[in-house]
């Protein structure tokens, strides 16, 4: 069974019982973690019992390809059902996979963390394909479900959100459901039960936060300063930033570029425009971004946009290596840059 994205939620709510066995891949690594955890909840109320839980590892498995589907099928002497946790990169689990899936599986249900496949590895389409399992994938969340995350948290305690903080929320999270958690979590300590949010606690409490962290490369990019991206990028992996992190970050301050370049079109007034953009954009890049918009036009500003996306895409699908995607796309928008200044 192919589980679609839109469908996750509903899924993970209410797994059939004729999946006996589920395959978490993507480029997600929180989210398959998070989701892992709880479906496992659901068949063991503790993880730790090595009565009726059995963790595997990707490298075990290749050099014993019975091992999961006899761990599968062990009595478990504690619950009703024996849970099997395995988590590997990918290729290394097939052969056990298709070996266990075979098995009987009535009395148990394993959960597979993959974290080094795509849409079209051959581990996802064998699971796809099972009459007995179910895939999964396990992406960084889009705007709608931070924003659902957002308001669970805050709900949970109270907090009220003006519309900007969430919105500016929204812009800096989403590659990692992990980082996104305890990023949401840390606001709602900050404000405490019943308390408020507004734009500039958010802006604060993200500050140390990775989409912060790489507001100097979209600056240097979009300044047309090589030396200042090479700086800023070698910063970046020095602190083990996330590419896809990197490169969302820089498509949000290139996309806000974008609708104050649009505004600009129109009749307003750069600094018009940069001031009434939303979520607002920190006092400290206001001035920079209307100093860019002096030589960064429209058609330019979505041209980049579009190449980090394609980006982002490329190094999701891992159709190329990660940094180095991430490097060149950045040097070429940087360099278109330096041209259009001139």
């Amino acid at each position: 069974m192919k589980v679609a994205p839109r469908q996750a939620n509903a899924f993970l709510a209410s797994i059939p019982a004729t999946v006996r066995a589920l395959l978490l891949h993507g480029s997600d690594l929180g989210l398959i973690s998070e989701r892992a955890r709880k479906v496992a909840t659901v068949f063991s109320d503790d993880l730790d019992d090595v009565f009726s839980v059995t963790r595997l590892e990707g490298d075990q498995l290749a050099g014993d390809t019975g091992a999961l589907g006899d761990a599968a099928e062990a009595l478990a002497m504690t619950a009703p059902c024996r849970l099997v946790l395995v988590k590997g990169r990918g290729s290394e689990l097939l052969a056990a996979c298709k070996i266990a899936l075979a098995r009987q599986l009535d009395s148990a249900f394993i959960i597979v963390e993959a974290t080094d496949t795509t849409t079209r590895h051959a581990l996802v389409k064998l699971f796809e394909t099972a009459e007995n399992a179910a895939a999964l994938g396990c992406y960084g969340d889009d705007a709608r479900d931070i924003g659902a995350l957002l308001r669970e948290t805050m709900a949970r305690d109270g907090i009220s959100v003006s519309d900007d903080a969430a919105a500016l929320v929204v812009e800096r999270l989403g590659s990692d459901r992990a980082i996104s958690r305890q990023e949401i979590e840390k606001l709602a300590l900050l404000a405490g039960p019943g308390g408020t949010l507004g734009v500039e606690d958010v802006s604060h409490a993200l500050g140390d936060s990775a989409s912060l962290a790489v507001t100097d490369i979209a600056l240097a990019a979009a300044d047309g300063n090589v030396e200042a991206l090479q700086k800023a990028v070698g910063k970046a992996w020095t602190e083990q930033q996330a590419s896809v992190m990197v490169l969302r970050s820089c498509q949000g301050y290139f996309k806000q570029m974008l609708a104050a370049a649009r505004a600009v079109q129109r009749g307003s007034q750069a600094m018009q425009a940069v001031k009434s953009l939303r979520p607002p954009l920190h006092f400290r890049l206001q001035d920079r971004v209307i100093a860019q918009l002096r030589f960064w036009q429209a058609d330019a500003i979505l041209d980049a946009v579009n190449r980090l996306q394609d980006a982002e895409l490329a190094v999701k699908t891992g159709a190329a290596d990660d940094e180095t995607q991430c490097a060149q796309t950045l040097l070429g928008i940087c360099i278109r840059g330096r041209a259009l200044k001139r």
